[in-house]
């Protein structure tokens, strides 16, 4: 698997990585549509975004990190196609994220965890905190860890 890590502005990989989002988001959880893109995936926005490809250069993954302050990111947006779960993607995913955090002077980072994902960020180190709260009709779990 190859991970690639950029910025909105590089309309390319941004198409892949929304297409792998909208069909996980939009077409499996029924999120809306104008709900998915945000000010984060436009030009000239600051977040950093991660596309794991196949060999054969297939999207199969995207998530995303932006930062809240000069010391905490937020990621997320982590989405792997159905098809391809439970093969240590996410992780890889979760991992490149985090490590590109890390690399560019970030301590902290924050997410809000799907229900049903807790224990997958719960084994990336990150611990619950707060109230749940829903999010686009979802059940979500706030949760934090050091860089």
């Amino acid at each position: 698997m190859i991970v690639e890590l950029f910025g909105a502005d590089d309309r390319s990989r941004m198409e892949a990585a929304l297409a792998v989002r909208f069909a996980v988001f939009v077409d499996e959880q029924h999120v809306p549509a104008e709900e998915e893109v945000d000010a984060h995936d436009r030009a000239g926005a600051v977040a950093r975004h991660a596309l794991v490809r196949a060999p054969d250069g297939a999207s199969l993954a995207a998530g995303r990190y932006f930062p809240l302050d000069e010391r905490r990111v937020q990621i997320g947006r982590m989405a792997v196609l159905g098809g391809h779960r439970r093969r240590g993607i996410g992780r890889l995913l979760l991992d490149a994220l985090v490590d590109d955090a890390r690399a560019r002077g970030f301590a902290h980072a924050v997410l809000n965890a799907q229900d049903h994902a807790v224990a997958f960020y719960r084994k990336a180190g990150f611990r619950p905190f707060g109230a749940t709260l829903v999010e686009c009709d979802i059940l979500h779990q706030p949760m934090e860890r050091t860089l």
